[in-house]
């Protein structure tokens, strides 16, 4: 059956130049996952910048997000990838970058991932938590796994679990189970690009996880001691124990994310924020 699309008129929220993009009607009309966020890479509105979309059922926008990385993409394969071997460069020609940043985000935080895809994707569910895997210390593996999806009916789509990240190999992301903005993956990944060496761009990400897993890892081992603690308390005991800069409230964020989802809720809640306490009282 042909695929049928719809034309929505976005807008480069960098250049302001305008182009009308083709989506697919089916992943418009799709009912259960609501607005949907949608890739516009380098070439697609204008020539220099990429940015995301957020488009609702009737493919009205409603809203814009920058992604601040600027590159261009070989399109010969390195020889990792001759040897069969998933690259960050190669993730990113398959799923767009906020794809990988968001595919990194559910590894590290436990979040379930579906892919949808279809018979062009030539890739395996094994070979993508493998290349998924080598980015968490050993004891954080294989808790949630990518999985594959080959139902590409979108309103036939069932989920096991409501907490995950759906997404397609055509750069549309359906939904996904966080707030919070995926700042950490992308500057992390802005920083392996520069980088010419492969397995050298794997590490980086790698060596920026497991920092903020050890940091996540001693705020927890403070909370399991305490009754309750304030945000600024925390983020000072953590920069005089560890000895770094002090964290800011971003940063405490995907703490207090990365212990609700490997920990616990209740864990998690005992981090309090002063202003939140002072409005819950008037």
């Amino acid at each position: 059956m042909a695929i049928r699309y719809k034309a929505i008129e976005a807008t480069c929220p960098i250049c302001g130049l305008s182009k009308a993009l083709n989506v697919p009607e089916a992943v418009l009309t799709q009912k259960k996952f609501g607005t949907i966020k949608i890739q516009v890479p380098m070439g697609a509105c204008c020539a220099e910048h990429q940015f995301i979309v957020f488009v609702d059922q009737k493919g009205a926008i409603r809203g814009y997000e920058k992604i601040d990385i600027q590159m261009a993409m070989p399109t010969a394969e390195t020889e990792l990838e001759k040897a069969g071997m998933l690259t960050l460069r190669k993730l990113i020609q398959l799923f767009g970058l906020y794809g990988v940043f968001s595919l990194i985000h559910a590894k590290v935080f436990n979040y379930p991932s579906y892919i949808i895809i279809d018979d062009d994707f030539k890739h395996s569910e094994d070979n993508l938590n493998k290349v998924g895997d080598r980015l968490l210390p050993k004891q954080y593996r294989r808790e949630r796994n990518t999985h594959l999806l080959e139902e590409t009916d979108y309103s036939k789509i069932k989920l096991k679990e409501k907490d995950a990240l759906l997404m397609d190999t055509h750069q549309h992301i359906l939904q996904t189970p966080w707030d919070e903005k995926l700042k950490f993956e992308e500057s992390m990944v802005k920083r392996a690009l520069e980088i010419i060496d492969e397995e050298e761009q794997l590490l980086l990400l790698k060596q920026n996880i497991s920092k903020l897993i050890k940091e996540a890892e001693y705020s927890a081992g403070i909370l399991e001691k305490v009754k309750e603690i304030y945000e600024d308390q925390l983020m000072d005991k953590l920069s005089d124990d560890l000895m770094i800069p002090k964290i800011n409230h971003y940063r405490l964020t995907l703490i207090k994310s990365f212990i609700k989802q490997r920990y616990s809720l209740k864990l998690a809640s005992k981090i309090k924020n002063k202003v939140e306490e002072f409005l819950d009282l008037l």
